[in-house]
């Protein structure tokens, strides 16, 4: 498969790393990048003692809520996130591409997994737990008009594996921050990263994402259900569950690949039915 600008690890790009070092005056550590595998963004720490998103979208597909979402985070308070500091865009016409760099103060700890979900029990402390509920709790009080999950996308997923079973309305929306995995999460101290599609989702969709990501780990589940089962246990919370698994059985019946996660989602599906019916 030839290289695309997918993973920009894969492709000659020094040009546009040369082109950051100028606009934000800061020397990139290029040993210490992070590259993904599927959306063309790259992440590097500075000599400033910071960090730098670099992501890029063609102009026709130009989307708002996405590119502006890091900027648009210093609105929240009491969620302990990186700090966004400053931002650049411009357009590469050879590529036919507009680039945006971002900065951002540095985590102090890694990540707990390369991705969003996980394989082991991660032994989280209780301050852990409860940081992260009082965390979630005040994001969701924030007032925003940014939209993460729409009422109609879920409609559509959820009729689409289930058929006319339920009731898809959702009637409690909340500020979340919309993909909320073990990539996007750090212990000692809790940070909760990656900012760019936050917004109004279903009450409980956080706690949702989080009981998804943790399936592979019965017993880690378990402890999301239990500390999150104010927001788990209402309609819209099973909505939201009832949404992630429907994405997992959809890509299972259109690509006929069985992921880590199609048995248990579809073991999980009738327990959601049947409290929503």
């Amino acid at each position: 498969m030839p290289p695309t600008m997918d993973d920009l690890s894969t492709i000659d790009h020094e040009d546009v790393l040369a082109e950051v070092e100028k606009r934000t005056g800061h020397v990139l550590d290029r040993s210490r990048a992070h590259y993904s595998r599927y959306n063309g963004t790259a992440g590097f720490p500075t000599s400033a003692g910071t960090w730098l998103r670099l992501a890029w979208v063609r102009p026709g597909a130009f989307s708002a809520q996405s590119w502006t979402g890091l900027e648009a985070s210093v609105a929240l308070h009491g969620v302990p996130r990186p700090e966004w500091i400053a931002g650049a865009t411009w357009y590469d016409r050879g590529r036919e591409v507009v680039w945006r760099v971002d900065e951002m103060s540095q985590a102090v700890a890694p990540a707990l997994s390369p991705t969003g979900s996980i394989d082991r029990d991660t032994h989280l402390a209780d301050t852990w737990w409860s940081d992260l509920r009082t965390a979630l709790g005040n994001l969701a009080r924030h007032d925003t008009s940014r939209v993460c999950v729409q009422q109609s996308h879920l409609s559509l997923r959820i009729t689409e594996v289930y058929g006319d079973q339920v009731d898809t309305t959702v009637t409690e929306w909340a500020c979340a921050h919309g993909d909320i995995g073990y990539a996007n999460l750090t212990a000692a101290p809790l940070m909760i990263l990656d900012w760019e599609d936050w917004g109004k989702a279903p009450v409980g969709w956080d706690a949702a994402c989080l009981w998804s990501a943790s399936l592979a780990v019965p017993a880690l589940a378990d402890r999301v259900l239990a500390e999150f089962a104010d927001v788990l246990d209402t309609r819209s919370g099973r909505l939201s569950q009832l949404m992630l698994c429907a994405n997992v059985t959809r890509a299972h019946r259109r690509t006929g690949r069985v992921g880590p996660l199609t048995h248990v989602m579809e073991e999980e599906a009738p327990r959601l039915l049947a409290a929503l019916s």
